[in-house]
């Protein structure tokens, strides 16, 4: 799900926010969280028999925009709408769907891993399990015009909701308009890496993120993208730049990858952590003993 992103705002992929506010909606009664469960069961089934009405008719574009609404001002909000109708909405639709394709291309698996139903929403855990390596996503479900509806979804790599990303966006381009030193900077250095990648000189891609400023150069979007392009330059390459975003960035996911590649002696202490957030689960199991990777 990472690759959804709209070009024109991939540097806001970098940041994180967690704030949060209660929604208005009436609290969800026993009976509808009885619904909710037995349409997680037909959302799972949806994806693993490769159809696509069940994502499609369910998602709710009204409450995912009021999702991000409560954490913007005006100004943002009229940039928000007119992303929003222009490249958005349809950047939505196609990354529910990838999903989709991701589980069956890769012939892999989604099972249920947990749903907490909270006072005004619930949430879906999903485990993606593929040959030697599995993922784990997250559906916010809300009951709209009496039925169950999805508003938002969660990538643990991100552990951002993606409403969370989008406000990130707008808040960025709010701080650092197009007039800014940062945003030129920014600009310059992801336009000079995707040229040098055309040109097939992947190091210095890769020198290239690191002219990206600091005020860009925060979460877990921008160090995936520096790996990514480490783990083709072979193993000591890998190993700096894996040292060098783990010491600023040191999110779950990023202190797995630091651990399984300098202390896999010590996973344990992930596994905890995944545990705690996730609860127990076989699949987690194999991670200690590496039969199993988080990818």
């Amino acid at each position: 799900m990472y690759r959804f992103a709209v070009s024109v705002f991939i540097l806001a992929f970098v940041f994180g926010c967690s704030e949060s506010k209660k929604s208005e909606r009436s609290v969800v009664t026993p009976q509808q969280q009885s619904q909710i469960e037995s349409f997680s069961n037909e959302l799972i089934n949806s994806i693993n028999e490769f159809d696509f009405s069940v994502i499609n008719n369910t998602w709710n574009n009204v409450a995912f925009k009021k999702r991000v609404a409560v954490h913007i001002n005006g100004t943002q909000m009229s940039v928000f709408d007119h992303f929003f109708e222009k490249n958005l909405r349809m950047t939505i639709k196609t990354g529910n769907l990838s999903i989709i394709h991701q589980v069956n291309s890769g012939n892999g698996k989604v099972s249920f891993l947990g749903l907490s139903h909270f006072d005004f929403h619930s949430e879906l855990t999903l485990l993606l399990t593929f040959a030697g390596r599995f993922d784990f996503f997250k559906y916010r479900i809300e009951f709209i015009n009496n039925k169950p509806a999805i508003t938002d979804f969660h990538h643990f790599k991100d552990n951002l909701w993606y409403s969370e990303k989008i406000v990130n966006i707008l808040r960025l381009n709010s701080k650092f308009d197009a007039y800014s030193e940062e945003r030129h900077q920014a600009n310059d250095a992801i336009r000079a890496s995707e040229e040098a990648l055309a040109y097939r000189d992947t190091l210095e891609a890769l020198y290239s993120l690191y002219d990206i400023p600091e005020t860009h150069q925060h979460g877990n979007g921008l160090s995936m993208m520096k790996l990514n392009l480490a783990l083709t330059l072979g193993d000591s390459v890998y190993a700096n730049v894996l040292a060098t975003e783990y010491d600023k960035n040191k999110s779950l996911y990023m202190k797995y990858l630091y651990t399984l590649y300098f202390d896999s002696t010590n996973l344990n202490s992930v596994y905890e952590l995944l545990t705690s957030e996730l609860g127990n689960s076989e699949v987690l199991d194999t991670l200690v003993n590496e039969q199993n990777y988080w990818n």
